[in-house]
């Protein structure tokens, strides 16, 4: 009888370990498989073909005078949709003029082929005129169009000048011209000279 139960309890001492550690791996890889597998998922979706630190894009137009530098703390280029997603952008457009004009966001895109780049979180405007008068538009998005030089926002923006602050719903800009047009819900608080 106290071999049966020698045997019985030698048994168990081994069947008991054995269990937790299967119980655990089981454990494990159930924790560890979930990951992976959006990992993998988010691969085959979006291969990045290239990367880089602190870039800068310099372009100059046609007469050979500098049109904008384009920098960026992160860049990434996604091959499937030619996107290249940015961090922290700084737009700086000179457009021939001694007066730059300075977009930032947090984030942005460029699109395929180049031809326009879109900002987003804390976007701001920044311009000062001949006169150092300061211009500064601040939204939560803004499409910026290489070639017609026009940024436009659905979005709410806000304008604060010399002359006061001015808000409004959605914006067409043409910064070359330095026109504005604000596209609805347009309010403004000015200060008399």
């Amino acid at each position: 009888m106290a071999k049966r139960k020698t045997k019985k309890i030698s048994q168990w001492v081994i069947v008991v370990p054995v269990a937790l550690i299967i119980a655990a791996i089981g454990y494990w890889n159930i924790g560890n498989d979930r990951p992976v597998s959006v990992a993998s998922t988010l691969d085959e979706q979006r291969t990045i073909d290239f990367f880089s630190g602190n870039s800068r894009t310099t372009q100059f137009n046609e007469e050979g005078q500098l049109h904008y530098i384009l920098t960026a703390d992160y860049t990434e280029h996604i091959q499937q949709t030619d996107i290249t997603l940015l961090t922290q952008p700084e737009l700086h457009l000179y457009q021939g003029t001694q007066q730059p004009w300075l977009i930032s966001g947090e984030r942005g895109e460029v699109s395929p082929g180049g031809e326009e780049v879109e900002l987003f979180d804390k976007v701001r405007v920044e311009h000062h005129d001949e006169k150092q008068r300061p211009f500064l538009l601040t939204t939560s998005q803004l499409t910026y169009i290489f070639n017609t030089d026009h940024a436009h926002t659905q979005a709410d923006v806000q304008i604060d000048s010399e002359q006061g602050i001015t808000t409004a719903t959605g914006m067409n800009a043409y910064l070359q011209q330095g026109l504005v047009q604000l596209l609805s819900k347009v309010r403004g608080r000015y200060d008399a000279q």
